[in-house]
């Protein structure tokens, strides 16, 4: 029994970090396209506009969200100020037309995400130009501008990636969006060329005829240009701000093992976005222009055809360095699955070593706590927070620890406070600190474990219930910047005996 005993010690360690890891993407998508999230249908209104969007903010961060993914590009337009295409009718009713009373949505969502230490990455569509060929279109449209630029399919207007000068429209959108805002990061979704229509023809033959390249098959013409507008965004980005973090949220099948033996997936029928979409994410991976994929793995462990565990472990070994973020549907909380199903998921996806967290789609069904899964996640496997993983291609120089860490009664109550440490190598100052109430016997191994951060924030300060002041028990500070680099640890501020 003895000589067993450590590895009885070390499952529970692994479980214990495994079931509230200390960093980890807790994500969601905020899709306002056909107001599916975010405003409400026919909200107008500004004020109201900002209201709804601060509970939807405060219900996901009370669960324990880290990131929101908020749709600001629906078709060709803008739910942000600061563009030169037309504001999104879906803030006024009529495109072309800005929010009353006037505000920049995408400026005050980035305000309050970050007030609250949630990250906030902006989401466009890459390929749509309307939703509707019915739809009533500003003048200042691109589908108005350029007519030359858009293909009619499906009864919407789309952009025809093949002309060069869209790309490169797409790319300043993107660039323009860094330059003046403060994202967290660009992501785009699962459209690249349209999902195929029975006996509809995308009618890019023009353009194929006057781009492609000697004996170049339309298959291949195609995915070029979505490789190269890829790329170009990619670089716009880095150039811009090389801290913007650039990611895109797949179909969750590249290709089936039947089309392509060494890399597929074990799947076997159904769309593929490397031969459906032109869309091919293992070039992207491999080739360093991502820095994350989210594949939208929207089906369930029992699936016939697409069952969520195996294609789990398949993205698992394609990130290619990269950390995978996987794509739930907690959208099926509406019809078929329980919240089992979705748990199952989470603890999948938490036994894989390269993936690095879940985003779940959509805001609305996560906030309606459909079948209590959004209690689950509070009460259980978002029981304690968790930070951003960090991307070390990015940023990996730590901010420097606090100092004069110092804990002291006042008036009956127990405050620590602290200092900025000096300014780092890279003059990457704090972005928020942490605080880790430890025990003795384990030291500074206790900053590995998340169940020990009692705060998170950016004040240089924290008030501290006498009742959790126990002895044989300290405090510690640290620094965390904007990529989530942690510094070492400040003093500890140990707590005498008898500490009343």
């Amino acid at each position: 029994m003895m000589k067993q005993l450590p590895f009885i010690l070390v499952l529970f360690s692994f479980s214990l970090l495994a079931e509230h890891p200390k960093r980890e993407l807790r994500g969601v998508w905020v899709a306002t396209v056909q107001n599916i999230d975010w405003p409400s249908a026919r909200n107008y209104n500004g004020i109201t506009q900002q209201k709804e969007f601060i509970e939807l903010l405060d219900s996901h961060h009370k669960t324990g969200i880290n990131a929101l993914f908020v749709q600001v590009r629906t078709a060709a337009d803008a739910l942000y100020a600061k563009s030169t295409e037309p504001w999104s009718a879906y803030l006024s009713g009529l495109q072309g037309q800005a929010p009353k009373p006037y505000y920049d949505p995408l400026a005050f969502m980035i305000s309050e995400s970050h007030a609250r230490g949630m990250e906030f990455h902006a989401w466009l569509n890459m390929n749509r130009a309307s939703m509707s060929t019915k739809s009533l279109l500003s003048s200042e449209s691109i589908v108005r501008k350029h007519p030359e630029w858009i293909v009619t399919y499906n009864h919407q207007h789309l952009l025809n990636f093949g002309i060069p000068a869209v790309r490169h429209y797409i790319t300043n959108v993107v660039k323009n969006i860094v330059q003046n805002y403060d994202v967290d990061g660009i992501h785009f979704d699962d459209y690249f060329y349209p999902y195929p229509i029975k006996n509809e023809v995308f009618q890019d033959g023009e353009a194929y005829q006057t781009y492609k390249l000697p004996n170049e098959s339309l298959a291949d013409w195609r995915r070029r240009n979505v490789n190269n507008l890829i790329q170009e965004i990619a670089q716009a980005i880095k150039e811009v701000n090389p801290r913007v973090k650039f990611g895109i949220s797949p179909f969750g099948i590249w290709r089936h093992k039947s089309s392509d033996p060494e890399y597929g997936s074990p799947t076997r029928n159904g769309l593929q976005s490397y031969d459906d979409l032109y869309a091919d994410t293992e070039k992207w991976a491999k080739a360093g222009w991502l820095d994350y994929l989210a594949p939208q793995l929207y089906w369930g462990n029992t699936h016939r055809v697409a069952p969520f565990g195996p294609l789990a472990a398949w993205w698992n070994e394609h990130g290619y360095g990269r950390p995978i973020y996987v794509g739930h549907a907690a959208y099926h909380l509406a019809d078929q699955w329980n919240a089992g199903e979705l748990a199952k998921q989470l603890q999948h996806a938490r036994s894989l070593d390269q993936v690095k967290g879940s985003i779940y789609f959509s805001s609305s069904q996560l906030a309606k706590n459909l079948k209590g899964f959004q209690d689950t996640l509070r009460k259980s496997y978002f029981a304690h927070l968790a930070l951003v993983p960090t991307m070390p291609w990015l940023d990996s120089i730590p901010p420097t620890a606090p100092h004069q860490v110092s804990l002291n009664k006042k008036g009956g109550q127990w405050v620590l406070t602290w200092k900025p440490g000096e300014m780092s190598m890279d003059k990457d100052p704090a972005t928020y600190y942490l605080v880790y109430k430890i025990h003795r016997k384990e030291g500074l191994k206790a900053l590995e474990q998340a169940e020990n951060i009692v705060y998170k924030g950016s004040k240089t300060e924290m008030q501290i219930e006498a009742s959790t002041v126990e002895s044989g028990h300290g405090f510690v500070v640290t620094a965390v910047d904007r990529l989530h680099n942690e510094s070492t640890a400040g003093t500890v501020q140990w707590i005498v005996p008898n500490p009343n």
